[in-house]
């Protein structure tokens, strides 16, 4: 047996996953719960690099139960922490799994054709946030989209957090809104196209997934950054 009894490590360097939540405030969050909990002698937690899963965070992995985590938002944090890194018991709702061993991005990689970062991302600018609507013009466990410097947003609230992706079903333009959710998989009723609600990953027909857009809620209001 390891030095740990648990080691769990935070996706903070990968190509989305710092783009779909703070996860950098994640690591901080969690580390303060171990301590709290007097468990930082048998507990670790570590800011991790890519897991090549982009476009399914933000992700969390706990070892060595080799649990996976994806589109974990801040508020579920907290469950991860009291449920599974200190109690044991994994939170199955958060669970990943692709299916298939091994790479499996859903989004572009970033980078050039070197391997590196391209020269306009170097030295880039925090993202910039843009009001998007007070959370309480989103129906609870519902969804509406909002127009933002020219680009439709759809904002949904799953039940227990808010997330942003395109407004138009990546298949033949038709309004998500005019869709249904139902806290886990998002449904375009036109022609039955399927999206994961945290993640915006294609499910079952789908061949798409959808583009995602980071998110935060301050004093009751919602702001999303259309790039970075």
């Amino acid at each position: 047996m390891g030095p740990y009894d648990r080691h769990v490590f935070v996706c903070t360097g990968g190509e989305t996953c710092p783009t779909q939540g703070e996860t950098e405030n994640y690591v901080k969050i969690l580390r303060a719960g171990v301590q709290n909990a007097g468990r930082s002698s048998d507990v670790r937690i570590n800011k991790s690099g890519c897991f090549s899963q982009c476009g399914h965070g933000p992700m969390i992995v706990v070892y060595p139960d080799d649990v996976w985590y994806a589109g974990v938002r801040e508020s579920d944090l907290d469950e991860i922490l009291t449920s599974h890194i200190i109690g044991g018991n994994p939170v199955e709702r958060l669970r990943y799994d692709p299916g298939k061993p091994g790479p499996n991005k859903i989004v572009g990689e970033k980078k050039g054709a070197e391997g590196r970062a391209p020269a306009s991302d170097v030295g880039r600018a925090g993202p910039a946030w843009k009001r998007v609507c007070r959370s309480d013009e989103v129906p609870a466990n519902g969804m509406k989209a909002f127009p933002v410097d020219g680009v439709d947003v759809l904002i949904v609230h799953t039940g227990e957090a808010f997330v942003a992706y395109q407004a138009l079903c990546p298949h033949e333009a038709v309004a998500l809104e005019q869709g249904v959710h139902d806290g886990s998989v998002l449904t375009c009723l036109e022609h039955m196209w399927q999206f994961d609600v945290r993640t915006g990953a294609p499910i079952g027909d789908a061949e798409t997934g959808l583009t995602g857009y980071r998110l935060k809620e301050e004093r009751g209001e919602l702001y999303v950054a259309l790039e970075g």
